[in-house]
Order: structure tokens, then C-alpha cells, then sequence
């Protein structure tokens, strides 16, 4: 209902800018006061902490180490971070299935352990933390590690590689993700670290979350996640691109600067812009969504980030600031790269709402170009 309340401010708000009625302004702008609040106090009903979640993990450790015969003790962390009650109960299976992971096929025995100069007692290690509309939830232990050569070795008799691609580590660690992919050869029935997983990846992509592995052989894993607060309402930055319209969140964003095409600067056929003296690549959303209509002389670029990677989005227009009441897309259209959800507009309009880790990631990693 408050989310409905978000969107009939809209509409009213933008009813009576066009029809110049000055003497509802004034109202409008103190309804718009009480409708913030209101979502405030909404929103925070549905926030509950992140460690109601992580406490269920003790007893999971400890069951499973014992019936494994390993020593491994959980340690968890950031537990006061509150996240959307909704999200919490749909990262609950993808959580307990990273943790088993780490026990079962993540952590040496005792003897191994001692042999490799480790403390007998392994660690898993579940830490959660706010960053500005995001949470990270990070789930570690100090396991023997990935083995980034078996995977790759593993993918090209699957023929998910060809056997002269180079990959980086990144890359590799990715694989893990595909459907039924394992380097073990005796997968338990408790868990293998790469059985399941595909089902993580595409829950926390539902959530519309990002998730990142990093590994040492011989030292540990760790796998990131990054979950957006809420799905329900966002605070986000209405973009125009011809007649169509697109909201980014609010928290991604950097900045906003002039652009013209002047300011492109080469490198190896990607684009790049110069902001301060550093080159930022960007992206030209007319061309990615394939909008016909012409493009203006001065655009403005939407400078985002993720992680530690920064990019531009190019537009036509930054109309401003709005609150997006987010609405899931259809089955026909959940699979579209860089878009993570609709809102609709006080117009009427559906604009859609751009998944910024995505569009991220697919500048840093080279997609957009690859598709071109």
C-alpha cells in the first residue's frame, strides 16, 4: 500500500507541474513529506537483523564437522545489519549451502591441517556489513582452496572451454557455478563445493545481488555476496534516452558530468572518458537498448560503481531524483542483461530499472564490446 501511495504522488505531482496549478503545490509537496515518512516507518517494519540468520548456522557447523570426524568452528559477524525480512528468508538455503560447502569439501582434516602448519581447528567465517543501499555477506574458511588448474581441467572435458582459451583466476573460479560442475570425484551426499552451486548464483541473481569467489590454493575461499537492502522501494535517478525512460539507484551513482564527443578518448577500440585526469570507460545506453532516435550534440554521462570498478552511463537527459516502486518483469523478460526490474512513472510510463553490477561488469569484462 505504501509503495501504491509512492506512485499516486507521482502521478499527482506530475498532474499538477503540467497543469501550472500553483496553489496545489504547496500541498503536493507536504503530502510527498508525509508519504517519505510513511515509507520510512514501512520500510523499517520489514527490516529485521541479518543474525537471526547466521545463528541457525552453529548448530549446522557443529552437527556436520562431528559426523565429517573434522574439527571446524564458525565464527560469525555483523550480525546488527538489518536487511529486508523477504530477502533473509530467500538467502537462508543459499547461505547453509556455502557453509556446507565450506565444512565438507572446503576444510582438511585435522591431519592434513597439522601437516600443512594450519591450526588443527578450521574456521568458516560468516560476516555481514552495510555499504551505503547494498549489504555484503561474505562466507570464508581456511581451507585447502580452490584448485584453479582441476577446474579448468575439468571444464575443457566438459567442453565449457576450448582448450586454447586463456582465462584468468576470476574466470576459472566462475565456472564453478555451471550446472552440476565438480572436481570431486566421490560427491557426498551432504554437499561437493560446485554441486548446487548453480542454484546459489541464480537465487542471489534473482535478489537481484551479486557474487564474486576469491581463493588461494592451500590457503582458503572466500565467496562474496552483494544483496540490495530491499526489493520494494528504491531511491533512484530518472534517465531519459529519447521518448524512453530508465531509473538507476540512487546508491550506485557517483556523479553526473557534461559529456560531449569531444571528451572520447581511444584505447584499443574501447571507449573511454577523461574525468580528472583518469580514464573512465563508459556506456552508451542508446546503443545497448538500440533507440533509433538521433543523439544530441551534449549528453550527460551517469557516472556508477560497483565494487571497485567505476563506469559511465551515457544519456540524453538526468531528469532528477524519484523513489521506484520496484515491480518484477515478466518470465519473458527476467533474463535480459542490465535490467533488474520496472517501476512505473507518475505519467504512467513504465521505466525500467538498471541492474548497475551488471552493466559493471559487463564494461569491465568486455561483454558489450564482444557483442558488438
Amino acid at each position: 500500500l505504501v509503495g501504491e501511495a509512492v506512485t499516486s504522488h507521482a502521478r499527482l505531482s506530475r498532474t499538477v507541474t503540467d497543469d501550472e496549478r500553483s496553489d496545489l503545490s504547496p500541498i503536493v509537496e507536504e503530502l510527498g513529506r508525509h508519504v517519505t515518512r510513511l515509507r520510512e516507518v514501512a520500510m523499517g517494519m520489514r527490516m529485521v537483523p541479518i543474525g537471526q540468520a547466521f545463528s541457525r548456522f552453529q548448530r549446522v557447523t557443529r552437527d556436520l564437522s562431528r559426523q565429517l570426524g573434522k574439527d571446524v568452528r564458525l565464527v560469525t559477524g555483523g550480525g546488527e545489519t538489518e536487511l529486508d525480512k523477504r530477502i533473509i528468508e530467500r538467502l537462508t538455503d543459499p547461505l547453509l549451502h556455502l557453509v556446507r560447502n565450506a565444512v565438507d569439501h572446503g576444510m582438511e582434516d585435522e591431519r592434513t591441517r597439522k601437516e600443512a602448519g594450519k591450526p588443527a581447528q578450521g574456521t568458516v567465517q560468516l560476516r555481514a556489513g552495510q555499504a551505503g543501499g547494498m549489504v555484503n555477506i561474505e562466507v570464508s574458511d581456511d581451507g585447502k582452496g580452490l584448485d584453479d588448474k582441476a577446474i579448468l581441467r575439468q571444464a575443457r572435458e566438459r567442453g565449457l572451454v576450448g582448450n586454447e582459451a586463456e582465462l584468468t583466476e576470476e574466470e576459472i573460479y566462475g565456472l564453478i557455478f555451471e550446472p552440476g560442475f565438480s572436481t570431486v570425484s566421490e560427491v557426498s551426499d551432504l554437499s561437493g563445493r560446485g554441486v548446487g552451486m548453480d542454484v546459489v548464483k541464480r537465487t542471489i541473481e534473482a535478489l537481484n545481488g551479486t557474487l564474486k569467489v576469491r581463493s588461494e590454493h592451500g590457503s582458503g575461499t572466500v565467496v562474496s555476496l552483494q544483496i540490495p537492502l530491499t526489493l520494494a522501494i528504491v531511491d533512484g535517478l530518472l534517465l531519459r534516452i529519447g521518448d524512453r525512460h530508465y531509473v538507476v539507484p540512487l546508491a550506485s551513482v557517483d556523479e553526473c558530468v557534461e559529456f560531449t564527443s569531444q571528451d572520447q578518448a581511444g584505447e584499443n577500440g574501447q571507449r573511454l572518458v577523461e574525468i580528472r585526469g583518469k580514464l573512465v570507460p563508459y556506456l552508451d545506453l542508446r546503443q545497448l537498448f538500440e533507440i533509433k532516435t538521433d543523439a544530441p550534440n551534449v549528453s550527460q554521462l551517469v557516472i556508477v560503481s560497483s565494487d571497485d570498478d567505476r563506469i559511465g552511463l551515457l544519456v540524453e537527459e538526468v531528469v532528477g531524483q524519484m523513489q521506484a516502486v520496484i515491480k518484477a518483469l515478466g518470465p519473458l523478460y527476467r533474463n535480459v542483461e542490465g535490467v533488474s526490474g520496472a517501476t512505473i512513472l507518475g505519467t504512467g510510463e513504465i521505466a525500467l530499472i538498471l541492474d548497475t553490477p551488471r552493466l559493471v561488469n559487463m564494461v569491465t569484462t568486455g561483454i558489450v564490446g564482444a557483442r558488438r
